[in-house]
């Protein structure tokens, strides 16, 4: 039994958003203060999904190109909301890519040309991008009825917002612990 391109299409485009999200994830743990140990493994876990989710999305993208389905145009790929098929979704597509394209280009080829104020910045762009392929994947993804693969979309969100809050909550209390040390009694 073979795989159609359109499986390879959707295959690849969940294949992205999985490593996109774990990569999110680690990136969260790893400046968590609640994980003190392993961030060398945690920051290796985190670049690695980053670009396996990078790659995917590219050779998500250049298949549809080829599909003969519903074939897309370089120019429908490359311009946000120039798609014949699902132009809003499709787009949303679009610009999630350029930000991943930003976050990689700014973190491993700019990152001591800009600065590690300006890069930190930047990074942040990763997690529109994320909930622009989370929307992207749920609402033009084919398999998006299947109710484990929706499920599965949960879950990230889910995990995502909890490891966000712990990260942001570390991140106060040491601040706060912080003033407390300058503070005279």
């Amino acid at each position: 039994m073979s795989i159609s391109t359109w499986e390879w299409i959707r295959l690849l485009g969940f294949v992205s958003y999985f490593y996109f999200t774990v990569s999110i994830i680690f990136g969260l743990l790893r400046k968590s203060s609640t994980v003190k140990s392993h961030k060398n493994l945690l920051f290796q876990i985190h670049q690695s999904a980053g670009w396996f989710g990078f790659v995917a999305v590219i050779a998500h993208m250049l298949l549809l190109i080829v599909d003969q389905y519903e074939p897309y145009r370089i120019a429908e790929l490359l311009i946000p909301f120039a798609s014949d098929y699902q132009p809003v979704l499709s787009g949303l597509g679009t610009i999630s890519f350029y930000l991943f394209l930003i976050v990689f280009l700014t973190s491993d080829i700019w990152i001591r040309k800009i600065g590690f104020t300006i890069w930190k910045k930047v990074h942040l762009a990763v997690l529109p991008a994320w909930i622009l392929s989370l929307v992207h994947g749920v609402f033009i993804g084919t398999d998006s009825e299947n109710v484990y693969i929706l499920l599965f979309y949960w879950c990230t969100v889910i995990l995502v917002v909890i490891i966000f809050l712990i990260r942001h909550i570390s991140e106060h209390d040491k601040k706060k612990e912080k003033v407390m040390k300058v503070k005279p009694n």
